[in-house]
């Protein structure tokens, strides 16, 4: 059987969003038969409407664009104009079709390819047929575009692709190369990677612990990660991260000290961070000690701060989507302060739009990954949001976001999250190491932002500005209580 085509990712789901906004009263029953039928050919390999084998997703929304246009045609030439339901349904059919035909152009743009000619004349003639009605393709009032949730899929898909080095400017490629470290050095620096030094290990590679001399840097500190070129993180990832992280730095990011690609290597070095990652403080409530309350309600402003600064501060025009918050990616330096971390995954989309998002292969975390970018593949920044609450509800209960040694309703927290706190049962699964220290003030504040961080739809959930500034109130709130105790 062949797979179902990312065409339901990128087109499916779009379709119906902007038909649902542009006609609420639509249940766009006939696109969704459309593609039905359409899957329905994919899985059969039905030669006869195919005429060929699926060879990649352009082709397959080009046969699927075909399909939708020719019955679109018909709808319109079969109408009634002085009936409203006909008026209703030709005004709906004519705009899917506008969204269809630009995801087409975002997808073949994405694979290099020209939209064929004559599928651009078969649009051409549905739109002169639809104009006999009066329709405008796609809202053009300031105030509607303003008002609604409209997404122009072309200019997001454009604007929104990975950051890759053929991409970027050469003003970055440039100040990324400033970052170059010879292998040479690094190796000097860990002692020719040295079991000695090894200090960690994941799907993407091995972690060493080294002095590096070079430069500007004389016996500094650093983690240096060698990735796995069989690994999880390839060759893109890895650029994408000393693209993202040579151009921008925060307090409460981790700083990349310089890469080097000498060799077929991916290396990476950062500064060392002491005290290792969060999750390793997390998922066993019986070991004793561990963090404080006041430390945890620190790392998680921490990481909010981080993530103000990639959504709404790292340029006027766009925003970086990290796409892989969680535990294991916040680190810990001395002082506790957070540090957020690997990037490889994280996306860049523009800032000057109320809504966009990424067409984007699905990427993650099992447990941590919004369920409405699991459906649809498109990635928002809401994305990192729901993310983010997971972690939340993580520092506050003590252990994972997935645990599969229950096989219960236990096993995945945000599930036991919501329900625990819609049922006013949050006190059973807080983490007994600081439920004594939470101050009835702080847990209302707390739990409540990390709540509605997990609401199904990215409309539901705040802005991280937000979050932000909810977890500050939650630390000053604390620190009131406990003076007045005292």
């Amino acid at each position: 059987m062949i797979s179902l085509p990312t065409v339901q990712a990128s087109g499916r789901w779009y379709a119906f969003e902007i038909a649902r906004i542009t006609d609420s009263r639509s249940s766009v029953q006939r696109v969704h038969d459309i593609l039905s039928e359409l899957i329905q050919c994919f899985k059969r390999e039905d030669k006869a409407i195919l005429g060929e084998k699926r060879k990649s997703d352009v082709h397959e929304m080009e046969i699927f664009y075909k399909m939708f246009n020719k019955d679109s045609i018909h709808a319109f030439q079969n109408a009634d104009k002085a009936n409203e339901a006909d008026r209703i349904n030709c005004q709906q059919g004519h705009q899917i079709a506008a969204v269809l035909f630009e995801v087409l152009n975002a997808v073949s743009r994405a694979d290099s390819v020209e939209v064929p000619d004559e599928i651009k004349k078969a649009h051409t003639k549905l739109v002169e047929i639809a104009e006999i009605y009066g329709y405008n393709l796609l809202p053009v009032d300031p105030d509607i575009l303003d008002d609604s949730e409209y997404l122009d899929v072309s200019s997001s898909y454009r604007n929104m692709h990975p950051l890759e080095p053929e991409s970027s400017c050469q003003a970055q490629k440039q100040q990324a190369n400033d970052f170059k470290i010879p292998l040479q050095a690094i190796k000097d620096c860990t002692q020719d990677f040295n079991e000695r030094n090894f200090i960690g290990k994941g799907g993407y590679g091995r972690v060493y612990q080294g002095i590096l001399s070079w430069g500007d840097h004389v016996n500094l500190l650093v983690a240096v990660k060698r990735l796995d070129v069989t690994g999880f993180q390839g060759n893109k990832e890895f650029h994408t991260e000393v693209t993202l992280l040579s151009q921008y730095q925060h307090e409460n990011i981790v700083t990349l000290i310089g890469f080097c690609d000498d060799n077929d290597e991916m290396i990476l070095i950062y500064e060392y961070i002491s005290r290792g990652s969060l999750d390793t403080y997390l998922h066993n409530p019986a070991t004793p000690g561990g963090l404080s309350w006041p430390q945890l309600l620190k790392i998680c402003f921490g990481v909010a701060s981080a993530l103000d600064y990639l959504h709404n501060h790292v340029a006027e025009k766009h925003r970086i989507i990290h796409r892989d918050i969680k535990s294991a990616n916040v680190l810990l330096d001395e002082n506790w302060n957070a540090k957020l971390a690997d990037f490889g995954l994280a996306r860049i989309g523009l800032a000057n739009q109320q809504n966009t998002f990424v067409i984007t292969n699905l990427a993650g975390t099992y447990g941590y990954c919004d369920p409405q970018y699991e459906r649809t593949g498109f990635l928002t920044k809401e994305s990192d949001i729901y993310s983010f609450g997971v972690v939340l509800f993580e520092v506050l209960c003590g252990r994972l976001a997935c645990v599969y040694d229950y096989h219960d309703e236990r096993r995945f927290l945000h599930h036991l999250a919501r329900t625990c706190y819609k049922n006013g049962e949050l006190d059973r699964i807080i983490d007994p190491r600081i439920k004594k220290d939470i101050k009835p003030r702080t847990l209302h504040k707390f739990s409540a932002i990390a709540y509605q961080c997990l609401k199904e739809t990215r409309q539901e959930r705040p802005m991280i500005a937000d979050v932000a500034f909810q977890l500050k109130e939650a630390m000053k709130v604390q620190l009131e209580d406990e003076f007045l105790q005292d």
